[in-house]
């Protein structure tokens, strides 16, 4: 809010609308919703406030009451700036869930399973290796936790690490 032309009124609607609505904004319908004649105003105002709702120590995934972690890795890919026409440069991106279980006979268990997804954590990691996803591990599940992955060598310690780690084999992958 500091050096900005934005009067504070605006900025404390625009902190209630992020704050209030479930799913999130687009830049486009904040900038309506607040009558801001600029778009990248609204982006500015919309970015500063999401950056300041993360919390940088976030908890950790754990594995209580039969719920158990999942993690994977997977290379994204982006338009890279001053690069030619399609150029791109792979970025490492891994990922960690937490499944929680439904309890039976709710009215939200409509799947045969009744398992649904919990807590995220994404984070871009420097490569495939045993110190980086388990350092990945390690910053995002909590010690104990059942944790399932593929079978990639990268996850093979995570036993050693304190995890109830179950390694489960991909078709297809290769180490």
């Amino acid at each position: 809010m500091e050096r900005t032309h934005t009067p504070l009124s605006v900025w404390f609607c625009a902190a209630y609308l992020v704050a209030s609505q479930t799913p999130g904004m687009s830049a486009p319908q904040f900038q309506r919703q607040l009558g801001l004649p600029r778009y990248e105003t609204a982006f500015q105002i919309l970015h500063k406030l999401r950056a300041g709702m993360v919390r940088p120590d976030q908890d950790r995934i754990d594995g209580n009451h039969g719920e158990h972690g999942e993690a994977d890795e997977t290379y994204g890919r982006g338009r890279t700036r001053g690069k030619a026409r399609g150029g791109h440069d792979m970025v490492l991106v891994a990922g960690g869930v937490e499944l929680k279980q439904r309890k039976p006979g709710g009215s939200l268990n409509k799947r045969r399973t009744g398992r649904y997804a919990g807590r995220v954590r994404l984070a871009v990691e420097p490569d495939r290796s045993a110190k980086s996803l388990g350092g990945f591990i390690e910053r995002t599940v909590k010690p104990g936790a059942a944790i399932i992955t593929d079978d990639w060598s990268g996850y093979a310690k995570l036993g050693i690490r304190g995890y109830c780690h179950t390694a489960v084999a991909e078709r297809g992958d290769t180490q």
